[in-house]
């Protein structure tokens, strides 16, 4: 039997802040920090210099899950730098650790020279370069190119593999998104890229979300390698650009 005391203890005690709060076994969910909002009603003309991170760009990126929260992997950096190795104009490191080198033709075209795979200690080179985007797309246009490709060993330049790199983009549709940046309207840009090897086959689907002006805001991917019919690896992501836009840019951000 609880005594008189113990009563007046407890009665006394719930009379302090939380003191009395019984633990409900809630925990709070992390942030939604990716959201499709809308289909955006205001489609617009896609340049090839918005595809990808222009020289000199210092971005972060940070891995979302499905459900558009951050994820415990850790804050990717990429700067674009000036370069003229394997006959590229600038290097951009991807967001899934390999090198991109490329250039921009006096068209305006947009391509890959070379792709540096540190985690596979491979290189492909494109001859010729493989383009990656004429100087402008539209909505429901689609875009095919393709080139031969060599896989070079990165360690001593020895010959690895070659065949036949094929890639096709598409702008889908316009999108309203909402990141950490703001909201924005962007085009929906889907990639699928199949290189045939005679021992190998790699196949990557891409979308892309980017802004007129900034270029991309989210990137979401699947990509998977067979070695001789044997499944080898098979990475799926999806990326938020979390640094701040340039001031330049900021009158941009966000669109209303």
């Amino acid at each position: 039997m609880t005594s008189p005391r113990t009563i007046v203890r407890l009665l006394w005690l719930c009379a302090l802040p939380v003191s009395c709060v019984a633990p409900t076994g809630k925990v709070d969910s992390p942030p939604i920090l990716f959201e499709i909002l809308s289909t955006a009603s205001v489609p617009f003309a896609v340049d090839a210099s918005d595809q990808i991170a222009p020289m000199g760009a210092n971005w972060t990126w940070q891995r979302v899950d499905a459900n558009g929260r951050a994820t415990g992997d850790p804050v990717i950096a990429t700067q674009g730098v000036s370069t003229s190795l394997h006959g590229g104009m600038w290097m951009i490191p991807m967001i899934d650790g390999d090198r991109e080198y490329v250039s921009l033709a006096n068209n305006g075209d947009l391509s890959l020279v070379a792709v540096e795979a540190p985690n596979d200690k491979a290189i492909s080179i494109f001859t010729p370069a493989l383009v990656l985007a004429p100087r402008q797309m539209h909505m429901d246009e689609i875009f095919a190119s393709s080139s031969s490709m060599r896989v070079d060993w990165m360690d001593d330049g020895g010959e690895r593999d070659r065949g036949v790199g094929q890639r096709t983009t598409r702008i889908v549709r316009a999108e309203r998104i909402r990141t950490p940046l703001g909201e924005f309207q962007t085009m929906r840009v889907e990639t699928k890229f199949e290189a045939v090897l005679r021992l190998a086959k790699a196949q990557r689907s891409t979308t892309v979300w980017i802004a007129a002006g900034i270029g991309p805001i989210a990137e979401e991917w699947h990509g998977k390698v067979t070695v001789m019919g044997i499944q080898i690896s098979n990475d799926v992501g999806t990326a938020i650009r979390i640094s701040t836009i340039s001031p330049t840019q900021e009158k941009t951000l966000p669109l209303e």
